[in-house]
């Protein structure tokens, strides 16, 4: 029969009402899910979610947790976390200067646009 391939969590099973359903409502694949999709969050929202959670004891000491992705606790230390806010920055400076740089570029097409005109103007006149 047909299988059913679940690229969140890499697997595939026999597709049918039963096995989809149990597997979608299953914890693996949600937290494998979540895992993907955290992937693609904003930095300044995962900076401000693993400051406040407390450090992972087992993940300082060892390097290793038990729990990983699922652990409720941080592990990311401070060096990381630091470069983490200066990739906060540096996004929010390269922000700011796309801003002020799209500002001048409008002004610079409507000025273009102005001189086109009146070319088009003189030329249709003389």
């Amino acid at each position: 029969g047909k299988r059913y391939y679940c690229d969140y969590c890499d697997r595939s099973f026999q597709d049918n009402m039963h096995n989809r359903k149990k597997h979608l409502n299953g914890v693996q694949h949600h937290r494998a899910k979540k895992a993907w999709f955290d992937n693609f969050r904003d930095a300044a929202a995962i900076l401000k979610e693993e400051r406040a959670k407390e450090p992972c004891r087992k993940f300082l000491q060892t390097g290793q947790c038990v729990f990983g992705i699922n652990c409720r606790f941080s592990h990311m230390s401070e060096r990381h976390m630091n470069m983490l806010e200066q990739k906060i920055d540096d996004e929010r400076r390269q922000k700011e200067f796309t801003e002020q740089d799209g500002s001048s570029s409008e002004r610079g097409l409507d000025e273009w646009l102005s001189r086109r005109k009146k070319k088009q103007a003189a030329l249709t006149s003389g």
